[in-house]
This record gives C-alpha cells, sequence and structure tokens, in this order.
C-alpha cells in the first residue's frame, strides 16, 4: 500500500464509494475508463491502475459487457489517506490534463502559470516547474508574452511522433512475442480479444468504448518490453495520438470500426504466436493511424487558424 501515490489511493476510494452503491443491483456496471476518467479528474493510466486493484481484490470483475461491480467493499478495502497529503505536483498534472482530454485546451489555446494555479488550487511556482518539465514533450511552448500555449499540431509534428511511436511499439511487439507462454500478458491479451469482440457484436451501440480498448492493447503491447524508458515516452505519445483523434469528429465512427477490426487481427495473430503475422497487423494498424492522424493535424490546424 505505501508504495502507491496519494493520487491512487485517493482515486480507488473515491472508486470503492461509486462500486459501493451499485454492487449487487441491476445496474452493477462501471462507465468506461475515459468516462470515469473524466468523472474523477485523473487520467486514464490511473484509472486502469485503480481497476486493476479492485479486480485483484474481486470486488470488480470484467466481463463481455464491461467492468461489473461483484462485491460490496469492506472498510479494508479502503486506505487511510487521512494523514497524508498530495504532491503539489501530481495535482497540477492531474487538472492539465483534465483540461486537455475535456477539449479545453486546444492547439493554439493560450494560458496563463497564474490562471493554472488559481484553478488548480496550486502556487505559481509548482505549476511553472510542472509547465517546464512537461514542455520537453513539444506539447507547450512559452511565448514572448510570459504566457503559454498549446502547440498547433502540424504535420512535421504529427510525422515526427507516428514515426517515434512505430519504433516504441515495434520494439515492444518483438519483446513481447518473447515471453513465455505461461506469462500474464498473454491472459489480458485473451480478454481484450474477447472485449473487441464483444464491442464488434453490437458495435453501433458501443463504439465509443473502442479508444479505451485501443488504449488498453498498446498498453499490453507496451509493457512487453519491460522498458522503463519506452514506458515513460509511450504514455506521452498515446496520449498525443488519441486525444488529436477526438478534435477531429467527422468520420469518427467509421474510424473506429476500422481500428476495431485492425486490432482483432492483430491480437489473433498475437495469440497465435505468428511474428510475420503480428508484425504486419501492426503496421497495417499504425499506417491507419498515421493517415487519422495526419488528417486530425490538418482538421485542427483549419479550425483553428
Amino acid at each position: 500500500m505505501k508504495n502507491k501515490s496519494y493520487l491512487v489511493q485517493k482515486t480507488i476510494n473515491l472508486m470503492l464509494d461509486k462500486v459501493k452503491d451499485i454492487a449487487g443491483s441491476n445496474e452493477s456496471y462501471l462507465s468506461s475508463d475515459l468516462a470515469l476518467a473524466t468523472e474523477l479528474d485523473v487520467s486514464r493510466t490511473t484509472i486502469r491502475t485503480v481497476i486493476g486493484e479492485l479486480e485483484e481484490k474481486g470486488i470488480i470483475k470484467r466481463d463481455s459487457i464491461g467492468k461489473r461491480a461483484v462485491r460490496k467493499p469492506k472498510k479494508s478495502d479502503y486506505y487511510d489517506i487521512s494523514t497524508s497529503s498530495s504532491t503539489k505536483e501530481e495535482v497540477i498534472q492531474s487538472y492539465f490534463l483534465s483540461l486537455i482530454n475535456s477539449g479545453k485546451l486546444l492547439p493554439g489555446t493560450r494560458f496563463s502559470e497564474l490562471e493554472l494555479a488559481k484553478q488548480s488550487g496550486c502556487n505559481t511556482v509548482t505549476v511553472r516547474e510542472f509547465l517546464v518539465k512537461f514542455s520537453r514533450f513539444g506539447l507547450i511552448e512559452k511565448d514572448p508574452r510570459s504566457q503559454w500555449q498549446m502547440v498547433k499540431f502540424d504535420d512535421g509534428f504529427a510525422e515526427e511522433l507516428i514515426e517515434f511511436r512505430k519504433v516504441l511499439e515495434m520494439r515492444a511487439l518483438v519483446k513481447l512475442l518473447d515471453q513465455d507462454k505461461d506469462a500474464a500478458v498473454w491472459g489480458e491479451l485473451e480478454q481484450i480479444l474477447a472485449d473487441h469482440k464483444s464491442v464488434k457484436s453490437n458495435f453501433n451501440k458501443r463504439y465509443q468504448e473502442v479508444p479505451d480498448l485501443d488504449a488498453r492493447l498498446h498498453l499490453a503491447i507496451q509493457k512487453g518490453a519491460n522498458n522503463r524508458f519506452i514506458n515513460q515516452f509511450f504514455e506521452v505519445v498515446s496520449f498525443v495520438c488519441h486525444y488529436h483523434y477526438q478534435w477531429k469528429k467527422e468520420g469518427e465512427k467509421e474510424r473506429l470500426k476500422v481500428a476495431l477490426n485492425e486490432h482483432i487481427e492483430l491480437l489473433t495473430s498475437l495469440l497465435a504466436r505468428d511474428v510475420a503475422a503480428s508484425v504486419r497487423a501492426l503496421e497495417l494498424h499504425l499506417d491507419s493511424a498515421e493517415r487519422t492522424l495526419m488528417a486530425c493535424s490538418t482538421s485542427v490546424n483549419n479550425e483553428s487558424s
């Protein structure tokens, strides 16, 4: 318990409260990871960590429909955070990413350190330190008037990002396929495939679940690399790609349908331990992602110009 951050512990407690209200009822299924992240004002990575712990404790169980609350939490399931204090960096990071996730910060949007400090409840020194650190990913920059702004997502940025993503994922894929047949990742991939097929069977009503499935799949591939540096940068690359997709709604449903089918082909090849087919399927999927990202880049810049 001690190695979990305050943010994760706090989010687990909030999730337990949600589970307590629905366990055993007719509405025992939780929302998608994205919806939960938005509601609880945290990243999807934090939500996945929380869901993982609740699954381990037998409080939540995944099935073909989604995440179901199977038992009410006990007092011992909660973390005692009464004597803990959230690190200021966690607070501003969570708040800043929530602004991006909700579409309140778009390419070209300007904002000040003082505004973020007031809105997040952090001091300006903490905010400035976070922004300087975050700026190394090329998503924000400081303008001459001492304000910050979201970087416009031009074609060059998109091309560099997708190229880096291909390098990361191809390396991770090869290392994943070297994993022992008894490794936990294979059971995880089997469940992800089952969830994909479930969504496909009722696609018109459940297509908005595809981004979460996409995140789970790519995270599983990335974990196969077992490389801390890949882990560090992969989340940022994935984050940028997925949230720029959201800013272009035209043709979204068809794009998600294509992605879903590509995921299923990739997962099937991975579970068959077919290296050549897995590489081809990932190349096909990343090529589709590149076309989508380039289209989103053009669309967003036209709208913000």
